[in-house]
Protein backbone atom coordinates (compact mmCIF):
# COMPACT_ATOMS: atom_id res chain seq x y z
CA UNK A 1 0.00 0.00 0.00
CA UNK A 2 1.25 3.40 -0.53
CA UNK A 3 2.90 5.15 2.53
CA UNK A 4 1.08 8.68 1.84
CA UNK A 5 -2.13 6.36 2.16
CA UNK A 6 -0.98 4.58 5.30
CA UNK A 7 -0.44 7.73 7.46
CA UNK A 8 -4.05 8.78 6.48
CA UNK A 9 -5.55 5.37 6.91
CA UNK A 10 -4.14 4.90 10.17
CA UNK A 11 -5.16 7.79 11.98
CA UNK A 12 -8.25 6.54 10.69
CA UNK A 13 -7.70 3.32 12.47
CA UNK A 14 -6.82 4.35 14.89
CA UNK A 15 -9.95 6.79 15.16
CA UNK A 16 -11.85 3.91 14.75
CA UNK A 17 -10.64 1.66 17.07
CA UNK A 18 -10.78 4.80 19.81
CA UNK A 19 -14.51 4.33 19.30
CA UNK A 20 -14.97 0.84 19.30
CA UNK A 21 -13.32 0.31 22.68
CA UNK A 22 -15.23 3.79 23.88
CA UNK A 23 -18.68 1.66 22.83
CA UNK A 24 -17.61 -1.63 24.31
CA UNK A 25 -16.86 -0.24 27.43
CA UNK A 26 -19.90 1.81 27.75
CA UNK A 27 -21.82 -0.99 26.89
CA UNK A 28 -20.33 -3.06 28.96
CA UNK A 29 -20.66 -0.76 32.29
CA UNK A 30 -24.30 -0.23 31.10
CA UNK A 31 -24.42 -3.81 31.18
CA UNK A 32 -22.94 -4.05 34.50
CA UNK A 33 -25.31 -0.97 35.93
CA UNK A 34 -28.36 -3.10 34.94
CA UNK A 35 -27.83 -6.62 36.20
CA UNK A 36 -26.56 -5.34 39.43
CA UNK A 37 -28.46 -2.12 40.64
CA UNK A 38 -29.88 -3.57 43.29
CA UNK A 39 -26.30 -4.48 45.07
CA UNK A 40 -23.17 -3.09 45.08
CA UNK A 41 -22.02 0.68 47.23
CA UNK A 42 -24.06 3.40 45.57
CA UNK A 43 -21.24 5.75 45.52
CA UNK A 44 -20.03 3.22 42.76
CA UNK A 45 -22.15 3.50 40.62
CA UNK A 46 -22.86 6.83 40.91
CA UNK A 47 -18.85 7.05 39.45
CA UNK A 48 -20.21 4.74 36.54
CA UNK A 49 -22.49 6.58 35.86
CA UNK A 50 -20.45 9.77 35.76
CA UNK A 51 -17.88 7.42 33.77
CA UNK A 52 -20.77 6.93 31.34
CA UNK A 53 -21.29 10.70 30.67
CA UNK A 54 -17.90 11.15 29.77
CA UNK A 55 -17.81 8.40 27.44
CA UNK A 56 -20.76 9.02 25.84
CA UNK A 57 -19.38 12.39 24.76
CA UNK A 58 -16.53 11.17 23.63
CA UNK A 59 -17.98 9.12 21.69
CA UNK A 60 -19.78 11.53 20.02
CA UNK A 61 -17.05 13.88 19.97
CA UNK A 62 -15.23 11.38 17.78
CA UNK A 63 -17.81 10.45 14.95
CA UNK A 64 -18.02 13.87 14.44
CA UNK A 65 -14.36 14.06 13.85
CA UNK A 66 -14.42 11.08 12.37
CA UNK A 67 -17.38 11.91 9.87
CA UNK A 68 -16.51 15.69 9.46
CA UNK A 69 -12.66 15.72 9.29
CA UNK A 70 -12.26 18.05 6.39
CA UNK A 71 -14.00 20.33 8.12
CA UNK A 72 -11.58 20.79 10.93
CA UNK A 73 -8.69 21.62 8.27
CA UNK A 74 -7.97 25.23 7.49
CA UNK A 75 -7.57 26.26 3.81
CA UNK A 76 -3.90 25.98 4.76
CA UNK A 77 -3.71 22.88 6.13
CA UNK A 78 -5.50 21.59 3.55
CA UNK A 79 -3.50 22.60 0.58
CA UNK A 80 -0.41 21.45 2.44
CA UNK A 81 -1.45 18.27 2.41
CA UNK A 82 -2.48 18.50 -1.22
CA UNK A 83 1.23 19.35 -1.51
CA UNK A 84 2.20 16.63 0.27
CA UNK A 85 0.29 13.94 -1.04
CA UNK A 86 1.68 15.13 -4.39
CA UNK A 87 5.19 15.11 -3.72
CA UNK A 88 4.85 11.46 -1.83
CA UNK A 89 3.03 10.60 -5.08
CA UNK A 90 5.68 11.72 -7.26
CA UNK A 91 8.14 9.84 -5.18
CA UNK A 92 6.68 6.48 -4.80
CA UNK A 93 6.27 6.67 -8.98
CA UNK A 94 9.61 7.87 -9.53
CA UNK A 95 10.61 5.24 -7.36
CA UNK A 96 8.26 2.28 -7.95
CA UNK A 97 7.23 3.17 -11.67
CA UNK A 98 8.85 -0.28 -12.83
CA UNK A 99 7.07 -2.46 -10.49
CA UNK A 100 3.65 -0.68 -11.49
CA UNK A 101 0.57 -1.83 -13.49
CA UNK A 102 -0.11 0.36 -16.30
CA UNK A 103 -3.46 0.66 -15.01
CA UNK A 104 -2.43 1.88 -11.43
CA UNK A 105 0.12 4.07 -12.75
CA UNK A 106 -2.57 5.78 -14.90
CA UNK A 107 -4.58 6.08 -11.75
CA UNK A 108 -1.92 7.98 -9.88
CA UNK A 109 -1.16 10.07 -12.59
CA UNK A 110 -4.81 10.99 -13.56
CA UNK A 111 -4.87 11.44 -9.09
CA UNK A 112 -2.03 13.80 -9.67
CA UNK A 113 -3.35 15.91 -12.59
CA UNK A 114 -5.76 16.73 -10.34
CA UNK A 115 -4.00 17.22 -7.50
CA UNK A 116 -1.92 19.93 -9.15
CA UNK A 117 -5.18 21.57 -10.15
CA UNK A 118 -6.31 21.60 -7.23
CA UNK A 119 -2.84 22.97 -5.77
CA UNK A 120 -2.97 25.98 -8.28
CA UNK A 121 -6.70 26.79 -7.99
CA UNK A 122 -6.06 26.67 -4.19
CA UNK A 123 -2.64 29.26 -4.34
CA UNK A 124 -4.27 31.28 -7.35
CA UNK A 125 -7.30 32.20 -4.65
CA UNK A 126 -4.84 33.38 -2.01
Amino acid sequence: MLNFVNDHNDKKDKQLENLENLVENHTRTERHLEQYSNIGNPYNKEHAREIQKIREEQIQDLESVIKDEDKYMSPEEHLQNLKDNYRNTENYIANNKNSIDAQMLQNLQEKQKHRKEQIVFLQDKD
